[in-house]
């Protein structure tokens, strides 16, 4: 049973439950981690090792010496970039160089600055539908803000956040199954950033292109190459995730009345149910390649091999989760590895933590009763990053 699960698995098409998400799967493959079988080999993708246990994870996560973050995306996103992903898939020391460029824009305190535009944007959304006592909440405020946030944050015009989520969807889904397709939309991004790059060249502003601009490494600027690689991975960073997040989330607690009534009424438990959320519906794994023969839980892995962290496995882990099966909002320690761990700490951390807290507290102020469209389906993406990408509800009609 055990191998027989690993062989066949593959984290880019796991099976729907009936609940309309793949956690039924995933809590089986935990089961097996928990077992004693952490690790395994699957035949899939040229075969990879598998790995579902949060002491594994965690292990691996931390061991940059014996594990190379290049295969961060794996199978590789179509990016256009000859070389590998900016940040996410560097190793030390290159990756401390360039992560210390950008790091002053995603401060706590910078994070908490975009509370009020976060706050007004979430509010001019929801003023669009509000009337209508119907939307897919996903498209209509989910695939949205992220946009509009990181936008804000390259020094972009924010009309054009649907266009942004086009081009993270062409890098880390598209690819898949329309190459060619994916291809043209990410070259006319190639093309979008280098106009932007230029431009900001010319009129630097107060954002984060202008300041990459700007900056220099090892006292030299920073190539058009190396530009458009910040711009990519802080665009895939800023949108993937965040959609995933908020669409999932608010999916959940149309459903599940007992647990939208309390964050009602406790809007500062919002701030531990993020959290929470992103550990129970937790949105991707990670790859990372093996840089020597090494072992892990007893699994012998080879130079070269590519080790794929199955993180929505590993934190359902009752060895580090007291009750991982259950969401408790306001769960305390909560050490899950969605945002990474150690030097690949997610750098948008405190940014994704207000945008969460902010979307949700006012969406539940502005529309405290609604529930799914039972005439249509939520849909559930599969891929590195999944979560709900459509979310049709239903409420009492208000006024704008």
């Amino acid at each position: 049973m055990a191998d027989s699960m690993f062989t066949s698995f593959d984290h880019r098409t796991p099976p729907i439950g009936p609940d309309g998400t793949p956690f039924q799967y995933y809590e089986a493959l935990r089961d097996v981690a928990v077992a004693g079988n952490p690790i395994g080999w699957s035949e899939h993708h040229n075969g990879f090792w598998v790995v579902a246990g949060y002491p594994e994870c965690h292990e691996i996560m931390q061991n940059h010496d014996t594990f190379s973050s290049a295969a961060v995306t794996f199978p590789a996103y179509q990016t256009g970039e000859k070389n590998t992903l900016m940040l996410a898939g560097m190793d030390e020391p290159v990756h401390k160089k360039y992560r210390s460029l950008v790091i002053q824009p995603f401060s706590p305190r910078q994070a908490t600055d975009t509370e009020e535009e976060l706050a007004r944007s979430t509010n001019e959304l929801i003023d669009g539908f509000i009337a209508n006592g119907a939307t897919d909440i996903a498209k209509s405020i989910c695939y949205e803000i992220p946009g509009r946030i990181t936008a804000l944050s390259l020094g972009l015009p924010q009309g054009d956040g649907d266009r942004y989520r086009q081009w993270t969807d062409a890098m880390a889904h598209l690819f898949t199954t329309d190459p060619e397709g994916a291809a043209a939309i990410v070259g006319e991004m190639h093309e979008y950033f280098s106009d932007a790059i230029d431009e900001k060249r010319r009129n630097p502003g107060n954002d984060i292109i202008s300041m990459v601009i700007a900056s220099e490494l090892d006292g030299e600027r920073l190539t058009h190459e190396e530009l458009m690689g910040f711009c990519i991975v802080l665009l895939l960073g800023g949108i993937e995730n965040s959609v995933k997040m908020l669409s999932t989330a608010l999916w959940r607690l149309a459903w599940d009345v007992e647990l939208r009534r309390r964050m009602i009424d406790k809007p500062e438990m919002l701030n531990s149910a993020v959290d929470e959320f992103l550990r129970y519906y937790t949105p991707a794994g990670v790859g990372r390649v093996v840089l020597e023969d090494t072992e892990v839980a007893g699994v012998k892995m080879r130079k070269d091999d590519i080790a794929f962290l199955m993180l929505p496995c590993a934190n359902r882990d009752p060895r580090q989760f007291p009750y991982p099966d259950v969401l408790i909002p306001d769960r305390t320690p909560n050490r899950h590895l969605s945002l990474g761990t150690g030097i690949h700490r997610c750098i948008g951390t405190h940014l994704l933590r207000v945008e969460g807290r902010v979307v949700l507290t006012e969406f539940l102020r502005r529309i405290p009763e609604y529930e799914l469209d039972r005439t249509q389906q939520s849909v559930w993406a599969t891929g590195q990053v999944t979560g709900m990408v459509e979310v049709p509800i239903v409420f009492p009609a208000g006024a704008r």
